[in-house]
């Protein structure tokens, strides 16, 4: 019965030593599963705060790229506005050279016509005048031959 009696008592404190381990081992294990939760905790706040930055660089990123296409733009449409507004002022500048060509051949037309008539009225009066000589002259002679 001693025999018993020790196989039971070194049972029990076997089975004691081993509970006690396997609560020492629990514990071990739930300190390393809440040191796992934290670092999880910790790399999912640092994995958000990369995302976070991440996206913050992406968006300043496409921002200065839209800003840089938008002044590009900016600029080819304004060379293009220039060169169709100085084909535009050309095109003016022609056709206002045309128009005072054309005002300076209507003037010198006008001018011209005002000559031609004046040169007409004279010759009129030349040939009045010369008219009123030659009958003045017959006269003079139809009244000597009287």
């Amino acid at each position: 019965m001693w025999n018993e009696y020790r196989c039971a008592r070194y049972s029990l404190s076997s089975v004691r030593r081993y509970q006690a381990q396997l609560a020492q081992e629990k514990q071990r294990y739930q300190s390393e599963v809440e040191t796992l939760n934290k670092a999880k905790e910790e790399f999912e706040l640092k994995k958000k705060e990369a995302n976070e930055l991440f996206k913050e660089r992406l968006d300043k990123q496409l921002r200065e790229e839209r800003k840089a296409m938008v002044e590009k733009l900016k600029h080819q449409l304004k060379a293009e506005q220039l060169d169709q507004f100085e084909t535009l002022q050309k095109e003016l500048n022609e056709k206002s050279e045309q128009i005072k060509e054309l005002n300076r051949t209507k003037a010198e037309i006008e001018k011209l016509k005002r000559e031609k008539s004046e040169l007409k009225e004279i010759a009129e009066a030349e040939a009045q005048k010369s008219l009123n000589e030659t009958l003045l002259t017959e006269r003079e002679k139809i009244k000597r031959a009287e």
